[in-house]
C-alpha cells in the first residue's frame, strides 16, 4: 500500500485550521476574480466543514464528477477560456475546493495544502503591493501550522503549532534576502501573463469628450509618483505632459496619426531645469508623463513633435525613468502642416461663436490680446467648475458657452480650443496630470488618477505653442492646492484643501488624522516600490558593481560567504533554549516517569531507546514489570502514533502520577 493513501481523519482542530487557512489564502481572490467563481468554492469550504461534523454529507464520486463540470462551466462561461491570469486563478480555485471534498487520506491533505500555496502565488498576478506581501507572509505561516500539526499529530497545542510556523517562517527570511539580492534577475514583468488581453487600462484615454476625464476625478489610484533631485516645481508648474489631440468632430477629440510624430524641432530652454525619476503605474499605453517640457530622458523614450515622450512598449508594469525638464520654453516657427491642423473645424462656427470672437478681434488684433480676452470671458462671467457637469447631449461647444456654463477642465478646454481656432489663433487640446500631493514623509510626489488634467496650447509669435489653461481662470484653486478628496463627494461643487493643514499644529479632525495615516502608506508604498518591485537586472548590475563584484567568482564568492552566515544564524535561532519536555506533553511525562524509576537507582542510558530501556527496567525491578510496560507503550502511541487521541495524553499523565515503587 502507498504511503498516505490509508484512510485518514485529522482531529477537528486540525481540520478546521486547515479549512480556516484555505479560506485565508484564497480571500484576496475576492477583488480580482468573477463572483461567481469566489460563491462557488466557498459553498464547498462551507460544505466541507458542515461534513466534518456530519460525514454523511460528505459527496459521493458522482457528484464530485458534476462538481467538477460545474465549475469547469462557471469558468468558461466567466472567461470563455482556461488560461491566462484570471481564467487560469479561477480553475486553481476551483480545484482546491473540489479537492476540499474528495480529502479522505493524508495525502489528499499534503495536496491541498500544496495546492493552497499555488493559489497564494496567483495573487501576484494581480497586485505585488507591500500589504499582499504581508497577507500572502501570513497565510504561508498558517499553511507551514497545518503541516507541523498534521505530522506531529494532537502533541502539540495550536498555539505551539503557530509559533513554530512563525518561527520557521522568520529563518527562512535571511534566504530569501539572499536570493533576492543575488539570484540573477529576469528582464521583464515576472508576475505577468504575455497572452492576456490590455483589460487593465487606466487612466486617460486616447479620445476626449465631455466626462472622459471627469470621470476620473474621484480616484486615488496612483498614476505615478515622483522624487526629486533637486527644487521642486511649484503647483502652478506641475504640469505633467500626455496625449496631444488636433482632430474634432464637434465632439471628440482625436490623436493624430503615428506618421511623421517624430520629426521634432528642438525647442530653446530657459530657467531652471528640474531633473527627477518617474515610477509610472501601468497603464497599457505608451506614454510617459513628464514635467512640461521634457529636454533630456532615456534613450529607450522618443519624442513626438507634440513633445510627448513614448516607450516602445506599451506601459504593462510599473517602470522607472530619469527626466530632465524646463518648465519655460519656447517652441520655434509653425509648420504648414500644423497650421491646418491647428486651425481644423467640423463646420462653420455658430453665429453666437462668430459674433464673440470678432467683438474680441475688434478690440486687439494681437494674438496674445485675444487669449487674453478669451481668459477675462471665462473668468468673469458665470462659469462653474464642477465635478458633476449636466449632460450636453447637442451642439456641446454652444451649449456650453452660451447655456449651461457649467464644466470640467475638458470642458472648459476643448471650448477654448475651439474659440482660439475660430479666431484664426492655431490651438490644440492637451492632457495629462496636473498638481499632485507631495509626501513631506517620503519625501516625493504623489499624483493621482484624480489629478488628470486637460488644457490647451495656442500658437503665439515669438512664442511658438504656448500653454493656456482656461481652468485656472475660472477655478485658481484647483491648479494651486488640487482637489480635496477626502472631503469631496460626487454631485457636489469641487472643494479644495492644501494638504500643509495637516502638517500644522492646528488642531486635526478625523479626516486631517486620515490624511496623517495615509501619507505614512503610500510612503511605505513608494519604498517598497522603490527597493522591491523596481529591483530589476539593470539596478542588481548597480548593486554588485557597489559590492565590487564584477564576474560570477565575485557572485559566487559572496554568495558562499552569506550562505554560511545564514546558516549560522539559523543554527543560533534553532539552538534549544529549554528543554523539549515544556514544551511536548509526552516528553514532559514520561521525564517524570524516568525521574521516579532513577530515584530507585534504574537510570536511562545515553542513546538507549525507550522500549530497550522498559525491557532493562522491567527486570531490575520485576515488580513493576506491568506498570513499566504500559507507561511506555502508551508514550510510544501518544509520542509518534499516526491516530493518537488527544486523551491519551491525559491517561499518560495520571499513569505516571500514579506510578510508584
Amino acid at each position: 500500500m502507498k504511503i498516505g493513501a490509508t484512510s485518514f481523519k485529522p482531529d477537528r482542530t486540525q481540520q478546521n485550521l486547515l479549512l480556516f487557512s484555505v479560506f485565508f489564502v484564497a480571500a484576496p481572490h475576492l477583488l480580482n476574480l468573477g463572483l461567481g467563481i469566489v460563491l462557488y468554492f466557498s459553498l464547498l469550504a462551507a460544505w466541507r466543514f458542515a461534513s466534518g461534523y456530519r460525514p454523511a454529507l460528505q459527496p459521493g464520486r458522482l457528484l464530485l464528477f458534476v462538481l467538477t463540470l460545474t465549475g469547469a462551466a462557471l469558468v468558461y462561461v466567466d472567461y470563455h477560456r482556461f488560461y491566462g491570469r484570471e481564467a487560469g486563478s479561477s480553475l486553481f480555485l476551483v480545484g482546491l475546493g473540489l479537492k476540499l471534498m474528495e480529502m479522505r487520506t493524508r495525502r489528499d491533505v499534503y495536496l491541498v495544502v500544496y495546492l493552497a500555496f499555488f493559489v497564494a502565488l496567483t495573487q501576484y498576478l494581480f497586485s505585488q503591493s507591500v500589504a499582499l506581501a504581508a497577507y500572502t507572509l501570513a497565510a504561508v505561516g498558517l499553511l507551514i501550522s497545518v503541516l507541523i500539526g498534521l505530522n506531529a499529530g494532537p502533541v502539540l497545542s495550536l498555539k505551539i503549532q503557530l509559533k513554530m510556523a512563525a518561527v520557521l517562517v522568520a529563518q527562512a527570511m535571511p534566504i530569501m534576502l539572499v536570493l533576492f539580492l543575488f539570484f540573477p534577475r529576469i528582464a521583464g514583468p515576472l508576475w505577468a501573463l504575455p497572452d492576456d488581453p490590455d483589460t487593465a487600462k487606466t487612466g486617460l484615454g486616447d479620445i476626449v469628450e465631455p466626462g472622459s476625464i471627469s470621470r476620473l476625478v474621484l480616484s486615488r489610484e496612483p498614476a505615478f509618483r515622483v522624487d526629486f533631485e533637486g527644487p521642486v516645481p511649484a503647483p502652478d508648474e506641475r504640469y505633467w505632459r500626455g496625449p496631444v489631440f488636433w482632430h474634432t468632430d464637434g465632439t471628440r477629440w482625436t490623436l493624430p496619426p503615428e506618421e511623421g510624430r517624430h520629426d521634432v524641432r528642438a525647442p530653446e530652454f530657459a530657467g531652471t531645469a528640474y531633473r527627477y525619476t518617474i515610477t509610472l503605474e501601468p497603464h497599457q499605453n505608451r506614454w510617459v508623463f513628464a514635467l512640461d517640457l521634457p529636454k533630456t530622458f532615456p534613450g529607450e523614450l522618443s519624442l513626438t513633435r507634440e513633445y510627448l515622450l513614448l516607450a516602445r512598449q506599451k506601459i504593462g508594469e510599473r517602470r522607472q525613468f530619469t527626466i530632465t525638464s524646463y518648465p519655460n520654453y519656447r517652441t520655434g516657427e509653425l509648420s504648414p502642416a500644423e497650421r491646418d491642423l491647428g486651425l481644423q473645424l467640423p463646420d462653420e462656427p455658430s453665429a453666437r461663436v462668430v459674433r464673440l470672437v470678432e467683438r474680441w478681434r475688434r478690440s486687439s488684433s494681437d494674438p496674445q490680446g485675444i487669449v487674453n480676452k478669451a481668459l477675462h470671458h471665462f473668468r468673469e462671467e458665470p462659469f462653474v467648475y464642477t465635478l458633476n457637469p449636466p449632460p450636453i447631449p447637442d451642439k456641446p461647444i454652444d451649449t456650453f458657452l452660451f447655456k449651461t456654463r457649467k464644466g470640467f477642465c475638458e470642458h472648459y478646454a476643448t471650448a477654448f480650443v475651439y474659440l482660439m481656432r475660430a479666431a484664426g489663433i492655431p490651438a490644440r487640446v492637451v492632457t495629462g496630470y496636473q498638481g499632485g500631493q507631495w509626501n513631506p514623509v517620503g519625501q516625493f510626489l504623489e499624483v493621482r488618477q484624480a489629478d488628470a488634467h486637460a488644457w490647451a496650447e495656442a500658437w503665439l509669435p515669438g512664442q511658438g505653442w504656448t500653454r493656456i489653461d482656461p481652468t485656472a481662470a475660472v477655478a485658481p484653486h484647483r491648479i494651486e492646492q488640487g482637489i480635496d478628496l477626502d472631503r469631496q463627494w460626487a454631485g457636489q461643487a469641487a472643494g479644495f484643501s492644501p494638504v500643509q493643514r495637516v502638517l500644522s499644529d492646528t488642531a486635526l479632525d478625523f479626516h486631517d488624522w486620515y490624511r496623517r495615516v495615509r501619507l505614512v502608506w503610500a510612503s511605505i508604498d513608494h519604498a517598497w516600490n522603490q527597493w522591491v518591485l523596481s529591483y530589476n537586472p539593470e539596478h542588481q548590475k548597480q548593486f554588485w558593481e557597489a559590492l565590487g563584484i564584477v564576474d560570477w567568482r565575485g557572485l559566487i564568492t559572496w554568495l558562499a560567504a552569506l550562505s554560511v552566515l545564514c546558516g549560522v544564524l539559523v543554527g543560533l535561532c534553532i539552538r534549544p533554549r529549554r528543554k523539549p519536555e515544556t514544551i511536548d506533553p509526552a516528553l514532559k511525562a514520561y521525564s517524570r516517569f524516568l525521574k521516579k524509576l532513577a530515584k530507585r537507582g534504574v537510570i536511562k542510558r545515553t542513546g538507549e531507546g525507550p522500549r530497550d530501556f522498559a525491557l532493562r527496567a522491567a527486570s531490575e525491578r520485576p515488580e513493576a514489570k506491568e506498570n513499566i510496560g504500559a507507561i511506555t507503550a502508551l508514550f510510544l502511541e501518544v509520542r509518534y502514533g499516526q491516530q493518537a487521541d488527544p486523551s491519551d495524553i491525559e491517561r499518560l499523565k495520571q499513569r505516571v502520577k500514579a506510578f510508584r515503587l
